[in-house]
């Protein structure tokens, strides 16, 4: 079975305000593009959320090209095309986006939790690259 939304026509530009919108009525106090060089596509978003009074960053990245990959694994037609790929990939952040943020308003979660592994630090670096980074171990928690 073909991947989620592998028919959208929704443009990738309404995908991504779509995220925005909903990121900001549920406590972003900032959401910014980061953008491909070379292409003018957005990279990623990154947002701002408070978090026990200090504000926590975050990065959350379509990887789009990675995606591709699986759109020719499963032998998607127009698995090659940049635009398409690009649009498809942001639909499927969209909905993933908003299922967390169904999951936050149930109050099971707080809304940082559920984006915890793109939160960066004064770096840039996710938690998850940097867990990967130190194979796993957290470490002691001073740095």
């Amino acid at each position: 079975m073909p991947i989620k939304n592998y028919t959208t026509i929704v443009p990738a530009d309404r995908s991504i305000q779509e995220i925005q919108n909903s990121l900001v009525k549920n406590g972003a106090i900032g959401v910014a593009y980061e953008y491909e060089q070379g292409t003018g596509r957005i990279k990623a978003l990154r947002f701002g959320l408070p978090v026990k009074g200090k504000i926590v960053s975050f990065s959350l990245p379509v990887s789009w090209r990675r995606f591709q990959e699986v759109l020719k694994k499963q032998e998607i037609k127009r698995w090659d095309e940049e635009d398409y790929v690009y649009r498809v990939a942001w639909r499927c952040i969209r909905d993933w986006v908003l299922s967390q943020m169904a999951l936050y308003e149930t109050t099971i979660v707080e809304l940082p939790q559920v984006f915890l592994p793109f939160a960066t630090d004064s770096k840039g670096n996710t938690v998850y690259e940097r867990l990967l980074d130190n194979k796993f171990l957290l470490g002691d928690g001073e740095a």
